[in-house]
């Protein structure tokens, strides 16, 4: 009977989701159809946070929350707004310290994330405040430029979010998304503000709960998906991170069985131009 009845609790947990955000409008507006869809038609027990930085685009970010609220009846949001230059660790940090409740199961997301409801409820059941925090192993998708090049046109995403080898690849090298309760996250000193640009903080906490005596799951999960998007790797990021930055970006392109063909496409042109040649020169 307790464990049915901790699972119960566990199912009722409510989710507060942080999402660190700068202009990306657009991305914005298909995060929070899959949000309305997922967390409010669906789900019913999630908080969003959002922490947006500097005052661009900021109203349209606004506007696109309270449309959602009005037309949804949803009320259960923060918007918090910061000056300065874009930090996803500091958004998340200053987005998990504003929450003034009781403890909370928070999930640190991305806007070109797409997540299922099956997928909270995964997050609910592998974490445990002071014994385990969640870090899913998301399907990344290559770019659909390239993987739908050969059809009529791009399929509707929904089509597109199908998990084979052809489609995107399993992306375990990233420590971006996790749930974790706030209490956990506080007690561990949260992310290191001093990292600046492109990647580290993520990698930096995930190393200080694995020197914990905290459980860290870390497993595929099927319904989290990371949407391909062009990736920018800018001149002021340290040699490391831009590095990793470009490697990022080449893996999520496409298969190396379908960038080897891209790279080599010319070859193939050039010999089924001369497998046509032959055929005609036979038949004449």
């Amino acid at each position: 009977m307790k464990v049915k009845k901790e699972k119960l609790n566990m199912a009722n947990t409510l989710i507060n989701v942080i999402v660190p955000l700068a202009k990306r409008v657009d991305k914005f507006r298909q995060f929070m159809q899959n949000f309305r869809e997922m967390c409010i038609q669906q789900d019913g027990r999630i908080h969003l946070t959002v922490v947006y930085f500097g005052k661009e685009e900021m109203n349209e970010v606004k506007g696109i929350l309270e449309n959602t609220s009005r037309a949804a009846n949803f009320r259960n949001f923060t918007f918090i707004q910061l000056n300065g230059e874009f930090s996803r660790g500091k958004g998340l940090d200053v987005g998990a310290r504003f929450w003034k409740g009781s403890n909370v199961l928070l999930f640190f997301c991305d806007v070109d994330i797409y997540f299922t409801s099956e997928f909270l409820n995964t997050c609910r059941l592998n974490t445990q405040p002071g014994k385990k925090v969640f870090y899913p192993v998301l399907f990344s998708q290559y770019n659909p430029g390239i993987i739908y090049g050969h059809h009529d046109a791009v399929p509707p995403l929904e089509q597109q979010l199908v998990i084979k080898k052809e489609t995107g690849f399993w992306r375990d090298f990233g420590f971006g998304m996790t749930c974790q309760y706030r209490s956990d996250f506080i007690n561990i000193g949260g992310f290191d503000l001093d990292i600046k640009g492109w990647g580290g903080e993520d990698v930096h906490l995930y190393r200080k709960y694995l020197h914990s005596n905290l459980i860290v799951v870390r497993t595929p999960v099927r319904g989290l998906f990371h949407l391909w998007h062009e990736k920018r790797c800018v001149d002021e990021l340290t040699p490391e991170q831009y590095k990793m930055c470009m490697q990022s970006k080449a893996m999520n392109e496409a298969s190396h069985g379908q960038l080897g063909m891209l790279v080599f496409r010319h070859e193939i042109e050039a010999h089924l131009r001369k497998q046509k040649q032959k055929t005609n020169s036979k038949k004449t």
